[in-house]
């Protein structure tokens, strides 16, 4: 089925507005992007915060502060492989993905693994979809990708909840926005949310939520976010806080 024109005119705005160059591939319907996503401002212009070292990482995690990294900080690896974001700052309500476009959730990649793996019968952890997605070229170990639609995934790695570096050359791992999660940006959130993990000695993908990779890759598809799901909610504990101080100032009033 050919694209429609408003879909052609979606991917250019997208193309021309982006802070990089960005490719888009046609995958059952939806418009992907075929490298991963290197930006360093959000929508508005705020620049994300460069957390460099492992220290700078859980501090910006544990603060809920968006931020990004290159891979070991070398900007060599994320002119190949992109950059990595940190939870919050895909949640951000600035927007990370270029306008008309948004960061690919758990609908997407549903949409996506259904329609790679159709046809295989019983495919729950007998798919294909990573070796499919994979690129022929980059991965170290196993067999290399069928890039059969032009995804062209890279074994870039990931960074651990320790703020280290780990699994470039065999695996890479990519953030799934959670729809669950539009409204609540909590540190909870931040380590629960699922991301998919590929590696290049397993032809499926493996859809994880455990906290253990708190910086992946991003991929983008076309088409708007609804600015209404964004919210950003308070801290449990500084509202807790806040109750119990003013609490104590009514109570001296009454006393008083």
């Amino acid at each position: 089925m050919k694209p429609s024109l408003l879909t052609l005119l979606l991917a250019l705005f997208v193309r021309i507005n982006a802070q990089q160059k960005i490719d888009l591939v046609e995958i059952n319907d939806t418009y992907w992007s075929t490298t991963n996503l290197h930006v360093t401002k959000f929508n508005n212009g705020d620049e994300i915060r460069n957390a460099r070292t492992r220290e700078a990482w859980i501090e910006c995690l544990q603060n809920g502060e968006p931020a990004y990294c290159a891979y070991k900080n070398d900007t060599s690896l994320a002119r190949k492989y992109g950059l990595i974001y940190n939870w919050f700052a895909i949640a951000d309500p600035r927007g990370l993905a270029p306008d008309k476009s948004r960061v690919a959730n758990n609908e997407d990649y549903s949409k996506l693994y259904s329609y790679i793996n159709a046809g295989i019968s019983n495919y729950p952890g007998k798919g294909l979809v990573g070796l499919r997605l994979r690129d022929s070229l980059g991965w170290g170990v196993g067999h290399p990708g069928e890039n059969y639609f032009d995804f062209g995934l890279q074994p870039g790695g990931y960074r651990n909840e320790n703020g280290e570096f780990a699994g470039i050359g065999m695996e890479t791992a990519l953030w799934v926005r959670d729809t669950n999660s539009y409204e609540v940006v909590t540190l909870g959130n931040a380590y629960s949310s699922p991301y998919a993990l590929i590696h290049g000695q397993n032809p499926d993908i493996l859809f994880l939520g455990d906290g253990k990779r708190t910086g992946c890759y991003v991929r983008i598809v076309l088409g708007d976010e609804p600015p209404s799901r964004f919210k950003h909610r308070p801290d449990p504990k500084k509202e807790e806080e806040s109750e119990i101080k003013t609490a104590g100032k009514n109570k001296k009033k009454k006393g008083g």
